[in-house]
């Protein structure tokens, strides 16, 4: 089965950010070779949250086993409006049911127009108990209420404690099908580090669901521009010229010499005398000679 290769991430550029910048300098002796030194913070981009980032007694990046950064799971896309931008377990019960797995990746990808979504705790407790093994959000998803930073320590440390990793900042999640997908997100492995940029990368076997809708626009649009049916025919005997029709009326029309023909054929024939037609006979010119011999006579 074929997959399309997703990058959900971040491209990280120098001075973009405050928080990242690539320094660029050539090493003693080492001419026309370039390197780069880089100062960040380590949850720039999109980057990998670890249990201990809340939790001194959890795991690290190194302490984290690569299986918890691939495999594969499934995207909820959300639609959020401002009466209803929270993302709950109600929300995340509708959108994945019972196709979620237990030791599934779960991504959460949430739209809405001027609205920022928000992650829950009943969510974070939600896909806990139903055994996420790495959860992401789509970047624009806030945790916890605006301006309440102990929020999302209280929300995400719900899911850090028992050493399911957060990752934070997709992009390009509105291309990603519904499909069940594989997934990849593998960190340096840095020794007491609580965060660290990783390359987010989906291999979906689904359709692009913005390339459909385009295509679907595309296909109305050219029905709209299709061409109008043919008028209806106008009688070309209202444009004929008064000499044309007058010729055309004296002239015998195929029709009428066919009703001429059918009227001679359908005509009886005259009854002919059988009597007057018939030759004489012999005995008839026998009676004829008796008689004129018996005027002789007398």
């Amino acid at each position: 089965m074929s997959r399309r290769v997703v990058d959900c991430t971040k491209v990280l550029r120098h001075g973009a950010a405050d928080a990242f910048a690539a320094l660029e300098f050539e090493r003693p002796g080492q001419p026309r070779t370039l390197t780069h030194r880089i100062e960040m913070d380590a949850d720039v981009g999109t980057h990998v949250l670890a249990p201990r980032r809340y939790v001194r007694w959890g795991s690290d990046l190194s302490g984290l086993a690569p299986e918890s950064f691939f495999g594969e799971g499934l995207v909820a896309h959300l639609e959020v409006t401002a009466d209803a931008s929270d993302i709950d377990s109600s929300r995340l019960e509708d959108a994945f049911g019972r196709s979620l797995q237990n030791r599934d990746i779960v991504v959460i990808a949430a739209r809405g127009e001027g609205v920022t979504p928000s992650f829950t705790a009943q969510a974070a407790q939600w896909l806990f108990v139903r055994g996420a093994k790495l959860v992401a959000l789509a970047d624009g998803i806030s945790v916890g209420r605006d301006k309440e930073p102990d929020d999302e320590r209280v929300i995400l440390s719900t899911l850090l404690e028992n050493d399911v990793p957060i990752v934070r900042g997709l992009v390009n999640t509105e291309t990603l099908s519904a499909e069940r997908m594989a997934f990849m997100a593998l960190p340096a492995p840095a020794a007491d580090v609580t965060a660290w940029p990783v390359r987010f990368v989906a291999l979906d076997p689904g359709l692009d669901p913005t390339q459909q809708a385009l295509e679907v626009e595309a296909a109305a649009d050219q029905e709209g521009e299709a061409e109008p049916p043919p008028a209806e025919s106008v009688d070309q005997t209202a444009d004929a010229q008064p000499d044309e029709l007058a010729e055309s009326a004296s002239e015998p029309s195929d029709s009428d010499a066919s009703a001429d023909r059918d009227t001679e054929d359908s005509l009886p024939e005259p009854d002919v005398d059988e009597g007057s037609a018939a030759e004489p006979s012999p005995e008839d010119d026998q009676d004829e000679e008796d008689l004129s011999k018996r005027s002789a006579e007398a």
